[in-house]
């Protein structure tokens, strides 16, 4: 019990509210400015859970591998579970996007030496990622490789993606996506470790392509926007593909416990040649699906 009045609170708030910001930036200048408070207005705070969702195929994963590689050249030491792809295949798309080495001349059966040895030089002296020998199982899996990470030095764990954490029938994926968040977001508050967590939407918003997605739509029900500091959609009701190697869709805040939303949500722009995905010009802004 504390007396929010008293001159030991009043000093310790103080102490606490005049400390050095402990934030990691995402890549994204908008969203790092509407993270305040922890944030600071330089992006995700110390100990937030953040959720990313998207429909399967419109690059949750990249984005969450874009989020790494800004984390990585922040200097944060990262634990990366991804439930769906191998450590090769992890590894490839995120030496991409992190060197800008076009995807193809890394990708098995395309794999270029001279490509190889540039990426490698760009990939010296970079902190730690570290990802699963094998894929995990379950979601008693996740939390005991999440613990592992935090032992080798991570405070910054992302898990790609909440819905694979357990097989089974509708119902039992969606008890296991409750059971995990709520253990993932707990540790993160204990530990004081950045959790990133991207998600699937339920059917309903999954097949709506004619409104953007909310972020009551996450499958897992409430407990998943309840416990997210932020949760972050992208949404598929208004995407496009610009030519060959670019697509063009908008970057929807739909929970922001420490900051603004932004109703329209922040354009971004893909390149699929390296999967790296930056924050559109806000002068081309007309260039981007309405």
């Amino acid at each position: 019990m504390k007396n929010v009045f008293s001159p030991e609170f009043l000093a310790e708030y103080e102490k606490h509210q005049t400390a050095p910001v402990d934030a990691t930036p995402t890549g994204f200048p908008t969203l790092d400015r509407i993270c305040r408070d922890a944030g600071g207005g330089r992006g995700i705070g110390r100990s937030w859970f953040v959720t990313v969702a998207g429909n399967p195929g419109f690059g949750k994963s990249a984005l969450a591998l874009n989020f790494a590689s800004a984390a990585l050249n922040h200097g944060e030491s990262i634990g990366l579970i991804s439930l769906e792809m191998s450590a090769q295949q992890v590894s490839t798309r995120l030496y991409a996007l992190h060197t800008g080495t076009h995807l193809k001349t890394l990708e098995h059966g395309g794999f270029n030496a001279q490509s190889w040895l540039e990426t490698k030089r760009k990939l010296s002296g970079s902190p730690p990622l570290y990802v699963p020998d094998t894929v995990l199982g379950d979601w008693k899996a996740v939390i005991e490789y999440t613990e592992q990470c935090y032992e080798a030095g991570c405070r910054y764990i992302i898990l790609d993606y909440l819905q694979l954490c357990n097989t089974g029938d509708e119902d039992t994926i969606y008890r296991a996506t409750q059971r995990v968040v709520s253990e993932l977001r707990a540790f993160g508050v204990r530990k004081g470790c950045t959790i990133l967590c991207l998600s699937q939407f339920n059917r309903t918003t999954s097949s709506n392509y004619d409104s953007p997605p909310r972020s009551q739509g996450l499958f897992g029900g409430q407990i998943v926007e309840a416990s997210s500091d932020l949760v972050l959609l992208l949404d598929h009701s208004r995407a496009m593909r610009e030519g060959n190697h670019t697509g063009l869709t908008w970057l929807l805040i739909g929970k922001n416990r420490h900051g603004p939303t932004i109703t329209d949500g922040i354009p971004i722009i893909f390149d699929y040649r390296t999967l790296k995905i930056s924050e559109g010009n806000e002068s081309e802004v007309d260039r981007w699906p309405t």
